[in-house]
């Protein structure tokens, strides 16, 4: 995985819609959603830098204001996986299908 992205919504409703979006968008895997506290939520995903742009530019498109800031990581640091949870948690879906 060559990039990390990182979308902010406010409200859970909005996260779950963002959240679908990006998958839907782009072969990325959602790494966490999280509430932050005050009512906004950060969705993280990993995938390859093109895979991760064009699903955080998805999310941009959504009507109204859902996505309050945005971050896209390319060749993110090894040790940034040590600090922050931005690591792939499980294997991806497609390993278990046979």
């Amino acid at each position: 995985m060559a990039a990390v992205g990182m979308v902010q919504v406010l409200g859970y409703p909005a996260a779950l819609a963002v959240a679908d979006t990006l998958v839907k968008a782009a072969r990325v895997t959602i790494v966490s959603c999280e509430g932050i506290g005050a009512g906004y939520w950060t969705v993280v995903i990993r995938g390859e830098i093109a895979a991760v742009n064009a699903a955080v530019q998805a999310a941009r498109s959504l009507p109204g204001q859902a996505v309050i800031s945005h971050q896209i990581i390319a060749h993110p640091d090894g040790n940034l996986e040590q600090v922050l949870p931005v690591a792939v948690p499980h294997p991806p879906l497609e390993d278990f299908l046979l």
